[in-house]
Order: C-alpha cells, then sequence, then structure tokens
C-alpha cells in the first residue's frame, strides 16, 4: 500500500487504525465481521476511506465490535 494509501481513496491498516481509533486485533475483527471493503497486496490490507469515514460516524459513542 504505501505511497498508493496515501493517493486516492485507500488508506493502509494503520491510517484506519489511528482514524477508528482501535488495535490491530480489532481492526482484523471489524474487517472478518464484513464491516469495511478492503483489498490486500501481499501481507499488507487497504481499506476505503469512504467505508472508514462512515463505520467512524455510524458508530460514535458506540462500542465497533
Amino acid at each position: 500500500m504505501g505511497q498508493k494509501s496515501k493517493q486516492g481513496n485507500w488508506l493502509d491498516s494503520k491510517e484506519a487504525r489511528k482514524e477508528l481509533k482501535v488495535s490491530a486485533c480489532d481492526l482484523s475483527h471489524i474487517r472478518e465481521a464484513g464491516k469495511l471493503r478492503y483489498r490486500k497486496d501481499g501481507n499488507a490490507y487497504g481499506y476505503l476511506k469512504e467505508d472508514v469515514q462512515n463505520l467512524k460516524k455510524a458508530t460514535a459513542g458506540k462500542k465497533m465490535i
């Protein structure tokens, strides 16, 4: 992801975790629950920025998992 995540509509895992204020493990559970669309490039995951922002709004003040 690296430089690609800085462009366009994708966030890498670190950026998504920071935006959602969750741990790597929690982000994995959110992904596996189908709450975020993602793409996998080797060992790296990318998340649609729009989905991350929508999830953040939808879960404001609520537990995400």
